[in-house]
């Protein structure tokens, strides 16, 4: 790669790993597109959690009971649409994903989840399953408060870690006096290349 595209590759990588620790950054909230299993796409906003630049991983937390986990069996590649108005760039990444709910990744970053956030794990009902009226589907006695420590540990049964693993990246920045683009593709030894593409 010429020295202009292998720096705005590094400056992907830098911007992402930012977004996982600054919930204020544009990449912090992203979508998650899937392949639904009647084939049609479905995209979804998930929080990113970590990520990692030299094996080029980006990962979020799902509830082992939603759709995208049997998805995600059916067809790994998944599609990441990040955008920060802060910095005026869209990156979408093609992935493929697989979902870690045992081990030493979900159960570091099941350590790592808030009480707050761990309370949507103890929902009482599948993600996504019909009900009656408007409901945060959460057990009676954790309605208005978060769970304390023991209380969110039942909540672990049902969380996992969507772990992705990179191989194309399409760059786009937007600039009122033109907009630039790159595209960057990861080849079978795992070497990846750029190169500038029409916006």
């Amino acid at each position: 790669m010429d020295e202009c595209l292998d720096r705005t590759f590094r400056e992907i990588w830098t911007e992402l790993s930012r977004g996982a620790v600054d919930r204020h950054h544009g990449f912090h909230v992203a979508s998650l597109a899937t392949r639904g299993l009647d084939d049609a796409p479905r995209a979804r906003s998930v929080v990113l959690r970590h990520v990692d630049a030299d094996p080029r991983v980006i990962r979020c937390h799902t509830d082992r009971r939603s759709g995208k986990i049997a998805e995600i069996a059916r067809d790994a590649r998944v599609s990441w649409l990040f955008y920060a108005a802060e910095c005026k760039v869209q990156i979408r990444v093609s992935a493929h994903a697989e979902i870690v709910a045992e081990g030493t990744i979900p159960d570091e970053a099941w350590a790592r989840t808030g009480l707050s956030s761990r309370r949507a794990y103890l929902a009482p009902r599948t993600p996504g399953a019909s009900c009656d009226a408007p409901s945060p589907n959460l057990p009676a006695h954790m309605l208005g408060r978060r769970p304390d420590e023991a209380e969110s540990e039942t909540g672990r049964a049902h969380f996992a870690v969507v772990s992705t693993r990179a191989y194309a990246i399409d760059w786009l920045f937007l600039a009122s006096d033109g907009h630039q683009r790159a595209r960057f593709v990861r080849a079978d030894d795992g070497v990846w290349s750029g190169s500038w593409v029409e916006p």
